[in-house]
Formats: structure tokens, C-alpha cells, sequence
């Protein structure tokens, strides 16, 4: 196992290198365990270790339809859904503390909240799934 110290867009980051094989590794980070993947352009040389990319508090992570995604890292405060709950566009689903500032959550569309990813005083990263908001049928 290694371990590394990142500052990220001035978030410090804690990473630890469990397991390395084929171009996958196993890694915790602030800890949260990920499998991550190296990707090397046809032009360059492997790096000596896994790559990591980790999601930078300045760029909005990517969702897939219905998934609703932590904006910046921080701690669950509070949960203010319930799964099977419907939800209208702009609900609050939970609350999320980022450097001392309660920042809520909401539903972006109307639908049902299908999953809830995340339990209160959970810490969870920039992009981390926090719940699944399915459209009604």
C-alpha cells in the first residue's frame, strides 16, 4: 500500500493505494473506497502508479438522467426526503454542510425519489450519487 496527500483546488485529499493490477487499482480516498482505472493516450508513457482523477470543486459532475450528485464535497446533514416520496421540481432532498455553510440539495425535476445513496453524517466528494429521482409514469 502507498499513500499520497493531493490539494485539489485547495481541498486537501487523502489517498491510499491498496492494490494495482491490469490498469485498475483500488484506492481510498478521504475515506471512501473506489476502483479506479489508468487511461494512457496512445502517445504517452504509463505512468509509474494508477492515474487519479479526482472531481474538482470548480467543474459541476456529470449525471446520468435521474441521478441526483453532491455539487461539492461535504457532510450529510440532514435527510429531508424519504425514498417513494414524490417530489416536485426544486423539493429539498437533503442538506449537505461544506465548510461551515448548510447547502440544500433539491430535487432538479419532478418524480419519485426511487433511492436514497446517502445516510445522515455521511461525508461524501464532489460528484458522489446522493439519491436516484425518477421521472412518474
Amino acid at each position: 500500500m502507498s499513500k499520497h496527500s493531493y490539494v485539489i483546488d485547495g481541498t486537501p485529499y487523502e489517498v491510499e493505494v491498496h492494490t494495482r493490477s491490469g490498469g485498475q487499482a483500488d484506492v481510498t480516498v478521504n475515506g471512501a473506497r473506489y476502483r479506479v482505472e489508468q487511461h494512457v493516450a496512445s502517445n504517452e508513457a504509463p505512468a509509474a502508479g494508477p492515474s487519479h482523477t479526482l472531481p474538482s470543486a470548480k467543474r459541476r459532475p456529470r449525471a446520468s438522467s435521474g441521478e441526483l450528485r453532491a455539487p461539492m464535497a461535504g457532510l450529510v446533514l440532514r435527510i429531508q426526503a424519504s425514498a417513494g416520496q414524490e417530489l416536485a421540481a426544486g423539493d429539498p432532498v437533503l442538506v449537505l454542510d461544506a465548510m461551515k455553510m448548510e447547502n440544500s440539495i433539491r430535487s432538479p425535476h419532478a418524480g419519485v425519489l426511487a433511492e436514497l445513496a446517502v445516510r445522515e453524517g455521511e461525508t461524501v466528494l464532489t460528484g458522489a450519487l446522493l439519491a436516484k429521482i425518477v421521472a412518474k409514469s
